[in-house]
């Protein structure tokens, strides 16, 4: 092995752990494979930053030991002390910027809050900071990083001792995984949060655990959905409420049921409030116009178009905006208004900040459209630009319908 192999960091790895005195599938732990720490230890993986700092609690190790900027001190170097005063200053400076600094700074200076607090055995601090970074990433439609910052809330063992914080925790990681398109770890999470929440006897967790769960789409519906209904009996007249009543009208519209699903549609635009979060309220008034557009139904489609593109444009929320342009698009479609329908969806691939999944979506759409109009070597470049994003994006169903639709057109 030369000089350099044994500073990188798959050489320290295996070196710290042997020390240690633990096996691969120790040091795996329950959140990650054997398979992976031994790609790690052979120089064939590199870790998130989060993995990292994972690592280097497992093995008790100073900050920084692993990525090499304490090589060579020793294992028990102590951490210069900070004060809780500087603690709690900085909290409050986070707290700050939630209201008048870019999102992109606030997830930056709340992972920098987040690893002072965890540094310095503060995971109260720790876990309200990485809440916000994470909330914050979502925001900027950043959502692998989100999906890894929230993993990483699951795998601290003073979560792990707490069913409610763990319960959370495992459900704020299968929604972000299902958004950057890791249904795996989706899954995962969510039957872990469904086991950490059955017993906690919160009806608020335990429902946001449901509601998760349903989302993965690959949990057994019919009876989350009964446990659901019996749920919202509880919280009839909250926010939260109006997000279960979201999810049981969602459903019904999927399964065919489209009278239900208005009806408890309607529920939910009296109960889910603005003011607890406008961003859940906006997307909300998106989705129904989407279950309505979906299922054929044009009850006050143009008005919810409008007054969620308003919301919506206002908040920022450049990825539900483009949902809401493959909504409106469908709808011109369904009434034969092709060109309306690549208007908009050509308006939606022009917002600033769009991410990869979102505009990947929007052009497989427009291909589509294009299709139409019986344009097909446009369609053939659409398409193979959609396969394109959604593979980077890792939608590998999405790419493989992208693909399908540029061989119909190329060999047409």
């Amino acid at each position: 092995m030369t000089d350099a192999d044994e500073t990188s960091f798959a050489s320290r790895l295996r070196r710290a752990r042997l020390e240690a005195g633990l096996s691969q599938g120790e040091l795996a732990g329950q959140d990650l494979s054997i398979s992976y720490v031994s790609h790690l230890e052979a120089g064939r993986r590199e870790p998130t930053p989060r993995l990292t700092s994972l690592f280097e609690r497992r093995l008790e190790l100073p900050r920084g030991y692993l990525a090499g900027e304490s090589w060579g001190q020793g294992r028990d170097e102590e951490v210069p002390e900070v004060s809780t005063a500087d603690l709690a200053a900085l909290a409050s400076r986070v707290g700050r910027m939630r209201s008048g600094s870019s999102t992109e700074d606030l997830a930056a200076e709340a992972r920098r809050a987040a690893e002072l607090a965890l540094g310095h055995d503060r995971p109260e601090m720790w876990w309200a900071m990485t809440i916000v970074e994470v909330r914050a990433l979502m925001h900027i439609g950043d959502y692998t990083a989100a999906a890894d910052a929230a993993t990483a809330l699951t795998a601290h063992p003073w979560v792990q001792s707490q069913p409610a914080l763990a319960a959370e925790a495992h459900t704020l990681a299968s929604k972000t995984s299902r958004r950057a398109v890791d249904r795996t770890s989706a899954t995962h999470h969510a039957h872990r949060a469904l086991e950490a929440s059955a017993d906690v006897g919160d009806p608020a967790l335990r429902a946001e655990a449901v509601i998760a769960a349903l989302a993965t789409q690959a949990l057994p519906g019919d009876g989350l959905l009964v446990e659901l209904e019996t749920l919202h009996h509880r919280l009839a007249g909250t926010h939260l409420g109006g997000l279960v009543a979201w999810t049981i009208g969602t459903h019904a519209f999927e399964s065919g049921d489209v009278r239900d699903g208005l009806r408890w549609h309607k529920v939910a635009a009296t109960e889910v409030n603005p003011d607890v979060d406008h961003r859940d309220w906006a997307r909300f008034v998106g989705a129904t116009c989407w279950m309505r557009v979906s299922r054929r139904v044009d009850d006050d489609v143009p008005e919810l178009i409008t007054l969620a593109r308003q919301h919506l444009t206002w908040l920022g929320c450049t990825d539900e905006l483009a949902d809401l342009a493959r909504t409106e698009a469908q709808w011109h479609e369904q009434h034969d208004r092709h060109e309306d329908a690549r208007r908009v969806l050509d308006d939606a691939l022009r917002l600033p900040g769009l991410a990869g999944l979102a505009r990947g979506r929007l052009r497989l759409d427009r291909a589509r459209t294009l299709r139409s109009a019986g344009d097909q070597e446009e369609v053939a470049l659409e398409a193979l630009s959609a396969a394109r994003d959604l593979t980077l994006a890792g939608d590998a169903e999405g790419a493989r319908v992208a693909w399908q639709l540029y061989d119909e057109v190329s060999t047409t």
